[in-house]
């Protein structure tokens, strides 16, 4: 080969090499991208996960992000009826057992109702009437209820994280909290505090685990 066909052969090969320099930095980027938010499934998985949740009868457990094994609680005892201000008690625990066990009940609209696994046919109740703004130490009344209406229906929403909020249907504003902060081993009366927040932040947010 010649001095001046290597000479073309050598810019050639840098043209391509420029070409293909853009697909490989934005290929990159989209993996930092990913990486950065935690995101451990694309997109179209995202989606297949988050449908899954409305298959009839899942059994799950529901674990805050922002307190590491604190996981919602509810204790149904003597909850055998109706009860218009709602009944029982929703607090936290450490670790998962039996009270800390929720089987999904799907509605149409992508809305659930969280019956207790423990105690068949009592749900989780949120009363976000006087949730009206933002507040440091959350607000409204979270607890159990026999049977399940309007305050008991909820719209479990996958966040950009990939993390859930569980959203009140009667009470759109008002999302499911989660305080934690001072649960640190396991009590047997539960521990920690749950009620509602006006929004969505990081005590707000939410493994859900399929068992």
């Amino acid at each position: 080969m010649g001095e001046g066909e290597e000479n073309a052969q050598e810019m050639f090969n840098a043209l391509v090499q420029l070409e293909s320099e853009p697909e490989q930095l934005e290929s990159e980027s989209k993996q930092l991208e990913s990486e950065s938010f935690g995101l451990a499934l694309e997109p179209e998985a995202d989606k297949v996960e988050s449908e899954a949740l409305s298959r009839p009868g899942l059994v799950v457990t529901i674990q805050s992000v922002q307190f590491p094994n604190v996981f919602l609680r509810l204790d149904g005892n003597g909850v055998n009826s109706f009860n218009g201000a709602g009944v029982g008690k929703v607090n936290c625990q450490f670790g998962a057992g039996p009270y800390e066990k929720f089987i999904l009940r799907p509605y149409a609209g992508d809305q659930y109702s969280i019956e207790s696994l423990q105690f068949p046919n009592v749900y989780l109740r949120l009363d976000g009437g006087q949730v009206t703004s933002f507040q440091g130490s959350g607000s409204g009344i979270v607890n159990g209820q026999f049977g399940a209406g309007p305050y008991e229906r909820f719209v479990i929403r996958q966040e950009v994280d990939g993390q859930y909020s569980i959203q009140s249907v009667q009470f759109p504003q008002a999302f499911l909290r989660v305080d934690g902060s001072n649960v640190q081993s396991f009590n047997g009366a539960g521990a920690g505090n749950v009620n509602a927040q006006y929004g969505v932040g990081p005590w707000e947010k939410f493994k859900i685990t399929v068992l």
